[in-house]
């Protein structure tokens, strides 16, 4: 079937859910967008950082409560959390955790709300592309760019909290600065048109 329509992988960063008007905010983002698909994700937000604070808080000369490829795991189920929560702030949204559900409304526009965990950890690692490692540089950053690969989306919109402090617009100084994960460069050659946004000043 022939699409007229585009296909964008939105991510909503976790850093986001604090904002009160966080649905409305969102909402009003889509709708100026030209017409497309939107498939969403949600970062973990603050629940992941608590991981990370346990996991990279240990003092290095003692075995902490879990591996590195443990935590990586555990935040992915986080990122489940939040986006039932935030498919509890946006009802409307189709929310799915299946990729083939995801590929079949794609087909129109629309929007879908796409529960990562269960994509990441049965198919991701066997697609072509560059896979993504169970590691601290793999965030929602990353996953988003990685599923807008699979879907051969014809955009990747990065929702964050605050805009890059460095002029450079290359991947590589994005990730030194931290503004995105280190993962992301590394991916930069299968992207699509790649946009970031501040949505708190949108």
């Amino acid at each position: 079937m022939t699409q007229d329509h585009t296909v964008r992988v939105v991510k909503v960063g976790g850093s986001l859910l604090d904002l009160p008007d966080l649905p409305m905010r969102i909402n009003d983002w889509l709708a100026a967008q030209p017409t497309a698909h939107n498939v969403l994700i949600v970062g973990g937000g603050p629940l992941v950082e608590q991981v990370r604070r346990w996991h990279l808080g240990q003092r290095s000369d003692e075995k902490g409560p879990f591996e590195e490829v443990a935590a990586h795991w555990i935040c992915i189920d986080l990122m489940s959390v939040t986006a039932r929560i935030f498919h509890a702030w946006l009802p409307g949204l189709k929310f799915t955790a299946e990729m083939r559900m995801v590929k079949r409304r794609v087909q129109k526009a629309g929007e879908t709300l796409f529960d990562v965990a269960k994509w990441m950890r049965r198919e991701e690692s066997t697609l072509p592309g560059t896979q993504l490692p169970c590691q601290w540089e793999v965030t929602s950053d990353s996953i988003a760019a990685r599923l807008a690969i699979v879907l051969s989306a014809d955009e990747l919109v990065l929702l964050k909290s605050s805009s890059p402090q460095t002029k450079d617009p290359r991947l590589t100084s994005l990730a030194e600065e931290a503004y995105i994960d280190r993962m992301l460069p590394l991916l930069a050659a299968e992207l699509p048109p790649l946009r970031m946004v501040n949505l708190r000043e949108e």
